[in-house]
């Protein structure tokens, strides 16, 4: 008996779908025709940001292999993705240009970035002298001392200039198809 009810209320439940997607369906018709007889552009309509990977390369992922009082931050026991304990960003160290690794490094980075608000990226506070983030200060210690560090304006400078991506294009996706 309990199976039929549970059959009934499926039945219910997808006719009160179906209902509801005929009414959006109606709505969406009666909002494309109020646009008749008006010139329709046909320009791409940017729907998403990305970073720009040959930028990354060039100038973002040098600064993680740099040598900072005799460490990387890409080293072992930091951000390696062998066996760094760095939290959310994981690197390949000394990733070659345009390799699979350099593009896993790019989209880690990317991830960590905030391109509404740049100076509010968890890549940039992180490291940051007298920031405190929501899971603590920065384990390797005070990699940028202020906001006027040349690698810190670098990185800043990269997550501030995203290119738009539309619809039909993917261009500078990744160093990898």
């Amino acid at each position: 008996m309990e199976q039929g009810h549970n059959k009934k209320e499926n039945m219910a439940y997808l006719g009160n779908s179906l209902k509801a997607l005929a009414s959006l369906s109606a709505l969406g018709g009666v909002l494309m025709m109020s646009g008749c007889g008006e010139s329709v552009s046909n320009t791409e309509i940017a729907v998403n940001q990305q970073l720009i990977f040959s930028d990354y390369q060039t100038t973002v992922n040098p600064i993680f292999d740099k040598d900072i009082e005799g460490k990387t931050c890409s080293s072992s026991g930091c951000h390696s993705i062998g066996n760094g304990s760095g939290g959310g960003l994981k690197l390949y160290p000394n990733a070659a240009l345009d390799s699979f690794e350099m593009d896993f490094n790019y989209r880690v980075a990317q991830s960590l970035s905030n391109l509404t608000n740049p100076d509010q990226s968890k890549l940039l506070l992180e490291p940051l002298a007298g920031t405190f983030s929501i899971t603590g200060s920065h384990a390797g210690g005070d990699i940028f001392p202020n906001v006027n560090d040349p690698d810190y304006l670098t990185i800043l400078a990269w997550i501030s200039n995203p290119e738009e991506v539309t619809g039909s294009s993917s261009s500078n996706s990744g160093g990898t198809p």
